[in-house]
């Protein structure tokens, strides 16, 4: 309720959308999140106008909270869901190539087209669509730009996200027979993403936001 409170003092004294954005931030320093979450980000334009009932938007404030919230879990647990798949199906392919590599720059480049990966995996713009291609296959990405040529992937995460594919319904298929080599390749996901930002870093390209 502190946080919420100096909130609505910031939006009443700053009209634009700031207070808002640094909500996040502001959760941090008061200790109530370990970094940052830009999920959560509650605002109301009631918050700068004096006449409406500060207890009743505080309660709407809190349920927005919630909500976004009770929406970044689950969008966390279809992160984590499709990075434990794609590690699966990167390890049943006998020959993954730079499927692997592919898979760590998803997690933090989620929309992807050919020429943006190409200078990443040191690829020519032919190999790297042929290696989206293959990877939408596996079901590791989704095609959404729906052209013959220099077509846009992104993450499945991200296509749910955006209403460009429906959600699994039922309960998620096991992955308890998964190969032993997938939680080989999923503790790496950590260590090499160092140098996949690295190669970013020299590009030009941030991936924090």
């Amino acid at each position: 309720m502190r946080a919420l409170h100096l909130l609505d003092a910031s939006a009443r004294a700053d009209r634009t959308i700031a207070p808002w954005l640094a909500f996040p931030a502001l959760l941090r320093r008061l200790g109530l999140a370990r970094s940052p979450l830009p999920c959560v980000v509650p605002g109301d334009a009631a918050q700068r106008f004096p006449g409406e009932p500060r207890a009743v938007l505080l309660k709407r404030l809190l349920r927005q909270v919630v909500r976004s919230a009770e929406d970044g879990l689950e969008r966390l647990e279809r992160l984590e869901t499709g990075a434990r798949r794609t590690a699966a199906a990167i390890a049943a392919e006998r020959r993954p190539g730079k499927l692997a590599v592919l898979g760590r720059v998803a997690l933090s480049r989620p929309c992807l087209a050919a020429r943006s990966v190409a200078p990443l995996l040191d690829l020519t713009v032919s190999g790297a669509g042929k290696l989206l291609e293959r990877a939408t296959g596996l079901g590791l990405l989704v095609e959404v730009s729906g052209r013959e040529s220099w077509r846009t992937y992104v993450a499945p995460d991200v296509a749910v996200a955006l209403g460009l594919s429906a959600p699994d319904r039922g309960r998620p298929p096991s992955l308890v027979s998964a190969p032993p080599e997938v939680e080989v390749i999923l503790q790496s996901f950590d260590a090499e993403m160092a140098e996949i930002e690295e190669r970013l870093r020299k590009l030009g390209i941030s991936t924090e936001g």
